[in-house]
């Protein structure tokens, strides 16, 4: 009874959100324990599967840099809590095997990601923070350690049939960081002069020499950043253009792999469209030097939309640099690469179009033009003759061909009508189709054409049976002194006198043979 009394009495008195003991000694798991001071404290949660009285570590928390935020901190404090955190951010760390790593960098990694959240999150929402000086000259140290700190290691992308690229394990941090850069960048709150002392020509070459990164999610950050720092200093912009200019000559002459040439060029594509008019000597300088050599390297076909592009621009700009464009691509004419060949013909196709009054142009071209368009009519590949012939699908082309036709018919008839049909049929079908094309616009003509190019085929024929014959005749005399070596002394060269009696000069054929010699330089060997 005297217990009794006692226990309901100790229970009576003890402080609210206590948690109460049941029969075997046991708390109630549903109520809060209280500290010395009284304020509640939350009770760490047994982690499942691990066992009873064990707690999940947390990440480190201790400091303001990760207790505090920054939204939720004094204005006169956000600063210097803004310095900390990009200090904290400078630390990179190495994406491998993580099953290896530590779980104490398992749990920094994590912690780095939600600081740059943070901050990413804050200079959008309050960039006037970005008019101290110091907060600026920290966050480009957190830029540049970032990425431009040393090689980062890829890994491939998931196995597919199309070939992937190469993606950064890192780019959790790394996209992060490029936000922070577009939006510090992008903002209005930040003095130009303080902008031009941080983001100066050693951090723009910095920044063009990341462009050769495998992950393209990289490059295209690094396109809108270079493309809005272009747009904003105009200072920078005949330095960003040379440098530029400097990386595609080291590509085409030097190194040969570059993985961001495209990118580039789409910068480029919105320079040159910004320029004006009359075209600056230095500007046509730059399409001869830098650009049209971009046509010679094998990986050509990774960035042929852009340049393709930039060459369409320039056309429209000044129509007189068509033929200087035409007489380029002639130059670097792929001879064994049938994808590179139907690239450079929709580009013929394209400047073509592009071009105002192509008959004027065009005219020092046309000749050299149309012999490579009747080449490819008459390749092996369908590909290639296809895409060629489908050319007079243009209107442009085919006003272009109206206009030039005493130059392309005779040039382009032996193509159109081979003595041997393509084993294409589609080819064929698209040759008579382009004849008939001809036939319309002059009928007169192609007729005598076709009468010509009739006469050159019998003459050609006539002449190598000739050849043929004169050789003939030369392979006898020299059986005829082999099988009779009295007839001269031994070792002495044949009688030149006797030859030329046998056979006249004007028949021995002038052509060399297989060896490199001509017929005149035959002597019979010595028995």
């Amino acid at each position: 009874m005297h217990r009794t009394t006692a226990a309901k009495k100790k229970a009576s008195t003890a402080p609210p959100g206590a948690r109460k003991m049941d029969g075997a000694g046991r708390f109630d798991k549903g109520r809060a324990n209280l500290s010395v001071g009284g304020s509640e404290r939350p009770t760490a949660r047994a982690t499942s599967g691990v066992g009873r009285g064990r707690v999940k570590k947390r990440p480190p928390t201790s400091g303001p840099i990760y207790q505090a935020s920054l939204k939720d901190c004094a204005p006169a404090e956000r600063p210097n809590l803004m310095v900390q955190k990009l200090r904290f951010c400078m630390k990179c760390f190495e994406f491998g095997d993580e099953s290896a790593e530590k779980r104490e960098v398992r749990d920094a990694k994590k912690l780095k990601q939600m600081i740059l959240m943070e901050i990413c999150d804050y200079i959008n929402a309050k960039p006037q923070i970005l008019a101290q000086e110091n907060v600026v000259s920290h966050l480009i140290d957190m830029v540049c350690a970032n990425l431009f700190s040393g090689q980062r290691v890829f890994q491939a992308a998931e196995p597919s049939e199309d070939e992937e690229p190469l993606l950064d394990p890192a780019y959790v941090h790394t996209q992060l960081v490029y936000e922070i850069l577009l939006r510090f960048v992008m903002n209005g709150e930040t003095d130009s002069g303080t902008m031009r002392r941080y983001v100066n020509l050693e951090f723009i070459d910095k920044l063009l020499a990341a462009f050769n990164t495998e992950d393209p999610r990289e490059r295209e950050y690094l396109k809108t950043i270079l493309h809005r720092i272009y747009g904003r200093f105009m200072t920078f912009r005949l330095a960003i253009r040379k440098a530029i200019n400097h990386i595609f000559y080291e590509f085409t002459y030097e190194a040969d792999t570059h993985a961001g040439i495209g990118e580039l060029l789409e910068i480029l594509g919105s320079i040159i469209n910004g320029f004006a008019l009359p075209l600056k000597d230095e500007h046509k300088s730059f399409l001869r030097k830098y650009l049209l050599p971009l046509y010679k390297p094998r990986s050509m076909l990774n960035y042929h939309p852009q340049l393709c592009y930039c060459i369409v621009q320039f056309v429209e700009k000044d129509p007189a640099l068509s033929s200087v464009i035409i007489q380029n691509l002639l130059r670097w004419w792929p001879h064994s690469n049938s994808q590179k060949e139907v690239a450079f013909l929709n580009e013929i196709e394209e400047v073509v179009d592009a071009t105002h009054s192509p008959e004027e142009n065009l005219s020092p071209v046309a000749a050299a033009l149309f012999r490579r368009i009747a080449k490819c009519i008459l390749s092996e590949n369908f590909q290639v003759a296809e895409r060629a012939l489908c050319l007079w699908q243009a209107r442009t082309f085919t006003e272009f061909c109206r206009d030039n036709l005493t130059i392309c018919l005779p040039i382009l008839y032996p193509a159109l009508s081979p003595t041997e049909e393509h084993w294409n049929q589609g080819v064929q079908q698209l040759s008579c189709g382009v004849l008939d094309l001809f036939k319309q616009i002059r009928l007169s003509y192609v007729e005598e054409v076709r009468l010509g190019n009739e006469q050159k085929r019998v003459s050609s024929q006539a002449a190598e049976q000739k050849r043929a014959d004169n050789w003939r005749r030369v392979e006898e005399m020299a059986a005829a002194n082999r099988a009779a070596p009295a007839a001269a002394p031994q070792g002495s060269p044949p009688n030149e006198e006797t030859l030329n009696e046998e056979i006249p000069n004007e028949e021995i054929p002038s052509e060399e043979m297989p060896n490199g010699e001509t017929p005149s330089d035959v002597a019979p060997e010595e028995e």
